[in-house]
């Protein structure tokens, strides 16, 4: 988290691309994924759509 003030839009600019990139760098969420597997591989439903 970071503080500036309306007059700082260069400061707001480095910052927010700086969180950007470590958001981006943190890679997929584990657990999201692991739910989109279970959903494919358990659901009766999907397993239909697929044949």
């Amino acid at each position: 988290m970071f503080h500036c003030s309306a007059a700082e839009g260069q400061k707001f600019q480095i910052e927010a691309t700086r969180i950007s990139e470590v958001i981006k760098n943190l890679g997929n969420n584990p657990i999201k994924d692991s739910k989109k597997s279970n959903i494919k591989s358990n659901d009766p439903v999907v397993k239909k759509k697929k044949n």
